[in-house]
């Protein structure tokens, strides 16, 4: 029988809320009379609320009243299943507080109690992310569907026009964007003196270069610039997530860290680039149409650190010749 209500405990990461569009756009096309309801942190989520693959979300905060509030709110909606893409034991109590009677998740933490469908997760690299939140609506006789680009809204598209206009970039003008931080730490961000002369590079290829990313951020894409010798351009902290959308949609090529920037620009079928350190590209590698991993792990590859006490020579393998003839490729590939 078809479930009428669905609630989907979603992703607290940006690139896996990225990574659990194929799951949530195959529960649309499976249940299309169903009314899913996402519970999720509010910046990362909202890309999935834009693009209306869930008819209903809830912010989840960090202080308790407001996800009290939530909980009331999600057990007025009276789930019939819940899928918990998270591992945590608290995302699974909360599946089981919400009175759903079907409760999807994988093992670990504890949690099977609170699960009716308890799945074995294979070792992180071993199967691609997005290929895991699949398997756990699979449970439920839900099949891999299409999943469209992820495309802006018009209100985040008006405003990245504005943004370019403000920089004096005319319409129509190739420009590349570069995420130049990873929210994970730093053995997963290439060097910043390499993204400064990836810079130069694709300056000489004709591209305009906006390095991304928060008003936190600024002070690394202002060293990225300061590396580009000026070709460069900062836009820390002018975009929110909808008008980053935006910016790494019309982009010629979105060169990354592994972060939710690459994962977001892949999605929108931008040509992009991912540069791979400290974490396993088989697990969470960006998807999209045009999408080039950059990863050389040494023997010490995976070692899932934030810090590296031995100098990343995962990432110091990466030169900016290799970056580039990549995105030779690349460019000609989606041209």
């Amino acid at each position: 029988m078809t479930p009428s209500r669905v609630l989907v405990r979603l992703p607290n990461w940006l690139g896996d809320a990225i990574m659990a569009r194929p799951a949530l756009w195959a529960l649309r096309a499976a249940w299309p009379q169903a009314e899913p309801l996402g519970v999720g942190p509010q910046g990362p989520c909202a890309p999935l609320v834009d693009e209306g693959v869930l008819t209903r979300a809830l912010p989840w905060g960090r202080d308790q009243a407001s996800r009290r509030q939530v909980l009331r709110e999600v057990r007025a909606f009276a789930p019939e299943v819940a899928f918990v893409l998270p591992n945590s034991f608290s995302t699974a109590w909360f599946a089981w507080r919400s009175g759903a009677t079907v409760r999807v998740g994988f093992r670990g933490e504890g949690r099977s109690p609170l699960l009716t469908h308890a799945l074995p997760r294979s070792s992180r690299g071993d199967r691609h992310q997005s290929d895991e939140f699949l398997d756990l609506v699979a449970t439920q006789g839900v099949r891999e569907a299409r999943t469209p680009l992820l495309a802006p809204t018009s209100a985040a598209r008006d405003g990245v026009a504005r943004l370019l206009d403000s920089l004096g970039i005319p319409p129509g003008t190739p420009y590349a964007v570069m995420g130049p931080r990873s929210a994970f730490g730093p053995a997963r961000e290439w060097f910043r003196d390499r993204f400064g002369a990836a810079a130069r590079g694709l300056a000489e290829r004709g591209l305009q270069v906006l390095v991304c990313g928060t008003a936190a951020e600024a002070g690394a894409c202002d060293e990225v610039v300061a590396h580009s010798g000026g070709v460069a351009r900062s836009v820390a902290g002018r975009t929110d997530l909808s008008m980053l959308l935006a910016l790494a949609a019309g982009a010629r090529l979105a060169l990354c860290n592994d972060s939710g920037l690459a994962h977001l620009a892949a999605a929108t079928g931008a040509p992009t680039i991912q540069i791979y350190g400290s974490a396993a590209s088989g697990w969470t590698a960006a998807r999209g149409p045009h999408v080039r991993i950059l990863h050389r792990a040494p023997v010490c590859s995976p070692c899932w650190q934030r810090t590296c006490r031995i100098g990343t020579r995962c990432l110091d393998a990466i030169g900016v010749a290799m970056v580039l003839r990549h995105v030779d490729a690349l460019l000609a590939e989606a041209a």
